[in-house]
């Protein structure tokens, strides 16, 4: 609805007004009234006013004052004037004024109504307009960002056109600050907490950018970003490289991530790069401060790491001794044990300041150890990553050691219970889980064999020939008996809809289901539900 408003100081003219006309059926809504010209002002801005009938001869600020000032402060408000004047140079006054109509009192309600009308389309044209050319200058703010964005990133991978010099039409739009000087790259990243899903809501890396650019905006020449992984990217000249600048940037740093922890409630890392010369020592720059970042799952999060302070990584770290001690607390079923190792190691990581590289290598090799355990005593390797595990992925996604030991022990400690389930199981215990997980799961329309042996952790193929062994049938026969029993209790019990059975007993396509019912039962499920059906 166009939200209107009533501007007259006789108050039985604007009851008259409100009544007189149906303000729904032509697309009205009465925002507001006033008895004079000010009020009306007040009340512009306080609602969405896109129309104001106006009387001329009001105290304090008349109809014609109320129109210039609204002109001017509200462009897109239509105005009807009420007057008692007829004459032509009048209407050209009131029209100068920025009036849209007028109308002579007393008031004829019909000339009035088609005025409404006529003002309702004006109107609705002026919102389309306005809409449209809100979402043009949206589009073209949007595709800038994206533009810009796309560019700083090429930069902080080292595949952009290069210096300024090679493009200066895209570093005069998109890094205006930027020279082709010294520089550096400074990288703001979320900490995880306890309880964090895999992405950080948008609000929080938002919240950053702004602390980051108020805190060093103005102060430096300098640049800022988002990158592919929503993380906040500085690049800033500094005015020297001497260790007094790079200690100010530290320190501005620090500020920084003090305020993000104060007043957001949550914490950062920052990393800092070498200061590099040039655009092309950008990408080394930049990872060198993403690799701070990371640093902070053995030194720990909110705070600033200086990319020349990170441990040094061992040339050969010699980590044979977690596979020997593992495998024999494995061999002997020492859970608590294998825990306790584990976490010593994990633990002593942080303790030294280690590499991170040593940190991949340590978990690289408890996977490798597991693998090795588990090809041992017959398990299914699909579970426990393979040759695809990739370590660094791991510790980049639980970032927060104790998240890393807890995976490790979770992990042992599940291999560990599978191992003790093979050795205590029989063939027709297994075949007896096996049904069990069937009677549960049927109604799944994706249940097959390999889900069935993953349930039990078997392999599918071992799963197959005992079933076959013990029952005389397949897993898939018996899945399909099971099926076939139940729609055939539900429509013997009343159930008529036999798309509603045959999902319900795991069918998605219930000419399939029908199909597969009569060759059971020698008899189609219309016989059961009444339906006539011809299958």
């Amino acid at each position: 609805m166009i939200q209107a408003m009533i501007v007259d100081d006789e108050y039985l003219i604007r009851e008259r007004l409100k009544v007189g006309v149906y303000w729904q059926e032509l697309g009205f809504e009465i925002a507001g009234e006033a008895e004079n010209g000010e009020e009306a002002l007040l009340l512009l801005e306080h609602a969405p006013i896109r129309l104001a009938i106006v009387d001329i001869n009001m105290p304090i600020v008349d109809g014609l004052a109320f129109a210039k000032a609204a002109q001017h402060r509200f462009p897109e408000l239509r105005i009807i004037i009420l007057t008692g004047y007829g004459s032509f140079d009048y209407a050209r006054t009131a029209l100068q004024a920025g009036v849209s109509d007028y109308l002579l009192k007393p008031v004829n309600m019909e000339e009035l109504t088609q005025v409404l009308t006529a003002m309702s389309a004006k109107i609705r044209e002026d919102m389309a307009r306005h809409s449209q050319q809100e979402d043009f200058r949206q589009s073209v703010r949007e595709s800038n960002t994206i533009l810009r964005r796309t560019f700083i990133q090429s930069l902080l991978d080292g595949t952009g056109p290069g210096g300024p010099e090679h493009s200066p039409d895209k570093w005069r739009q998109f890094c205006p600050n930027l020279r082709d000087d010294a520089l550096l790259a400074m990288v703001f990243s979320i900490d995880k907490s306890p309880g964090d899903g895999k992405e950080q809501p948008p609000w929080k890396r938002f919240a950053v950018f702004n602390i980051v650019g108020e805190l060093f905006g103005g102060l430096r020449p300098c640049e800022l970003t988002l990158d592919d992984d929503d993380r906040t990217v500085l690049l800033v000249h500094p005015h020297d490289g001497n260790s007094r600048e790079k200690e100010w940037l530290e320190r501005r740093g620090a500020e920084a991530v003090e305020a993000v922890r104060r007043f957001l409630k949550f914490t950062v890392t920052a990393g800092i790069g070498h200061i590099a010369q040039g655009p092309g020592g950008i990408p080394q720059s930049y990872k060198e401060a993403v690799l701070a970042c990371k640093h902070r799952t053995i030194l720990g999060g909110d705070r600033v790491i200086p990319f020349e302070r990170l441990p040094k990584p061992a040339l050969k770290a010699d980590l044979s001794f977690i596979r020997e001690t593992l495998m024999v607390q494995l061999r002997l079923g020492n859970k608590a044990a294998v825990e306790h190792e584990l976490r010593q190691w994990l633990e002593g990581i942080v303790r030294q300041k280690l590499s991170l590289d040593t940190l991949y290598m340590t978990v690289y090799e408890l996977v490798a150890t597991l693998n090795l355990y588990a090809a041992e005593s017959k398990l299914d390797m699909m579970f426990y990553g393979g040759d695809t595990f990739n370590p660094v992925r791991l510790v980049d996604e639980l970032e927060r050691m104790e998240e890393i030991a807890d995976w490790a022990a979770a992990l042992f400690g599940r291999v560990l219970e599978q191992t003790h389930s093979l050795k205590q199981s029989t063939p027709a215990k297994l075949v007896d889980k096996a049904k069990q997980f069937i009677d549960g799961q049927y109604a799944d329309p994706d249940l097959d064999l390999n889900a069935i042996a993953k349930s039990i952790f078997i392999h599918p193929s071992y799963l197959s020939r005992i079933f076959k062994n013990e029952t005389g049938y397949s897993v898939v026969e018996y899945m399909t008996r099971r099926r076939l029993n139940k729609a055939k209790e539900m429509m013997e019990n009343g159930c008529k809809n036999l798309l509603f059975v045959s999902e319900s007993v795991g069918y998605k396509d219930p000419h399939y289901f029908s199909k597969c019912f009569k060759k059971h039962f020698s008899v189609p499920p219309s016989r059961f539900t009444g339906s006539d059906s011809r299958e």
